[in-house]
C-alpha cells in the first residue's frame, strides 16, 4: 500500500495546489457574479457553463493524452486554466464570466481525466478504493485551503483571482520534476461508451445522477449560504466545513468499499445524503455552529459517492481502458451537472434558498432507487439456463 502511495505522491501534491486554486474560484466566482449584479439565473448558467466545458473537454482530452502523453496534456490544461482565471479579473460582464467558466470546465475535464487515469494506471483492484480515497482527501484539503483565502479581499478583487492563478500555475511543478514515470500513452482510439454501458450501466446512470446533484451543490451552495443570511466570511467558513467533511470519510469509505460490495456502500451514502438534504430544506434558521456541523456531515457522505462508483466501474475495466473510461464517466457526470445548476437555480427561484436541497433530495432518491433496482436485478437467477451470462452487468 505504501508503494502505491509513493508512486503517485508528486501527482497528489500537484492536485493539492490545483484544487487550492479551484477551491478559491469555486467560491469567489458566484459571489463575485452576485456583487457585479448578475441574476440568479445567470449565476445558474455560470455553473452549467463549467460543465458544458467539462463535457467538451471529456470528449477531446483522450486524444490529447494519446498524442502528447499524460504530463504534457496536464501541463497544457493548467496553462489554459491560468489564462481563463485572469480573465475574470479583467472582464465583468455576465457573458464573459460564463465564457471563462466554460473554459475552466474544459481545462479541468482534461486535468481530472488525466489525473484519474494516471492513478488508475498505478493502482491494482485490491487498493484502488484507498488510492482514489487519498486522491479525494487531497482534493478536498486543497478546496478547504482555497476557501480560507477568500477573507484576504473582496470576491471581485484582482488579488484573489491572481492568487488563484498562481496556485494553478504552481501545480505544474511537482509533475514536471518527479522521477516517477507516468503511465504509457493509451492506445484505444475511441471512448468506450457502448462497452461501458454493457459492462456497468450503474456506472453511467449513477455518475449522471451524481453530477445532477453535485453540480448545483458546489456551484450554488455559496448562493444558498448567502441567501440564509451568512456573511462573505461565514460563507467561506461554511464552504470550508463542507470540504473538511468531504475529506473525513474518504479513507474509511475507500477501505470499506475495497472489502464489500461497492454498490451497497453507495446506497448507504446516497440515503444518508438525502436525509440531511430533507432536514436542511425543512429546517428553519439554524445557529451557525449547528449549520457548520450539518455542513460537515453532508460533505462527508456526499463527496465519497463519486469515487466509490468510479472504483466499482474500474474493477470491471483494465489499465488499457483507463483514459477512455475516465473520460466517459466524466462525460456522463457533466451531462448531469449541466442540467443540475439550471434546474436547481429554478427551484431556488421558486422555493427560496432551500430549493437547492429539495432538488438534490429528489435526485438522490432516484439514484438510490436505481442502484437498488440494479442490484436486485443482478441477483435474480436467469429465466433460462441456456445462454445465461456469467454475471449480470451492474
Amino acid at each position: 500500500m505504501a508503494s502505491a502511495y509513493r508512486s503517485v505522491a508528486a501527482l497528489l501534491v500537484s492536485v493539492f495546489l490545483l484544487l487550492s486554486g479551484n477551491g478559491l474560484l469555486l467560491t469567489i466566482i458566484p459571489l463575485g457574479a452576485r456583487a457585479h449584479g448578475h441574476s440568479e439565473i445567470e449565476i445558474g448558467f455560470l455553473g452549467s457553463a463549467y460543465f458544458v466545458g467539462m463535457l467538451i473537454g471529456a470528449v477531446i482530452n483522450p486524444a490529447a493524452v494519446r498524442r502528447s502523453g499524460h504530463a504534457r496534456a496536464y501541463t497544457a490544461s493548467v496553462a489554459l486554466a491560468v489564462i481563463a482565471t485572469l480573465g475574470f479579473a479583467v472582464f465583468h460582464q455576465a457573458w464573459a464570466w460564463i465564457l471563462f467558466r466554460g473554459v475552466l470546465g474544459f481545462c479541468f475535464a482534461g486535468l481530472y481525466a488525466t489525473v484519474e487515469s494516471w492513478l488508475q494506471g498505478k493502482s491494482e483492484n485490491a487498493v484502488r478504493g484507498r488510492v482514489l480515497a487519498a486522491y479525494s482527501v487531497v482534493q478536498y484539503a486543497g478546496w478547504a485551503v482555497g476557501n480560507q483565502l477568500i477573507g484576504l479581499d473582496e470576491p471581485t478583487s484582482f488579488t484573489l483571482f491572481s492568487g488563484a492563478a498562481a496556485l494553478l500555475a504552481a501545480a505544474i511543478l511537482p509533475v514536471m520534476i518527479t522521477n516517477e514515470d507516468p503511465p504509457e500513452r493509451p492506445s484505444s482510439p475511441e471512448l468506450p461508451l457502448r462497452w461501458l454501458w454493457r459492462t456497468s450501466p450503474i456506472g453511467v446512470i449513477g455518475v449522471f445522477l451524481i453530477g445532477a446533484a453535485n453540480g448545483p451543490f458546489w456551484s450554488l451552495t455559496p448562493i444558498y449560504a448567502a441567501g440564509i443570511g451568512l456573511s462573505s466570511g461565514e460563507v467561506g467558513t461554511f464552504m470550508t466545513m463542507l470540504t473538511i467533511g468531504s475529506a473525513l470519510l474518504q479513507i474509511p469509505i475507500g477501505r470499506l468499499s475495497d472489502r464489500t460490495d461497492r454498490r451497497a456502500v453507495l446506497v448507504g451514502l446516497v440515503v444518508a445524503t438525502g436525509l440531511i438534504e430533507v432536514f436542511l430544506a425543512a429546517a428553519g434558521p439554524l445557529p451557525r455552529l449547528v449549520l457548520y456541523g450539518v455542513g460537515l456531515a453532508i460533505g462527508s457522505v456526499l463527496a465519497t459517492q463519486y469515487y466509490v462508483l468510479v472504483s466499482h466501474v474500474n474493477d470491471r475495466s483494465g489499465p488499457e481502458r483507463a483514459v477512455g473510461v475516465a473520460a466517459v464517466l466524466l462525460l456522463a457526470y457533466c451531462v448531469g451537472a449541466i442540467a443540475g445548476p439550471v434546474t436547481a437555480g429554478y427551484a431556488m427561484s421558486k422555493l427560496g434558498p432551500g430549493g437547492l436541497h429539495v432538488h438534490n433530495a429528489v435526485v438522490h432518491a432516484v439514484l438510490a432507487a436505481y442502484v437498488i433496482w440494479r442490484m436486485l436485478a443482478a441477483s435474480r437467477p436467469p429465466a433460462t439456463v441456456s445462454a445465461a451470462p456469467a454475471r449480470s452487468p451492474n
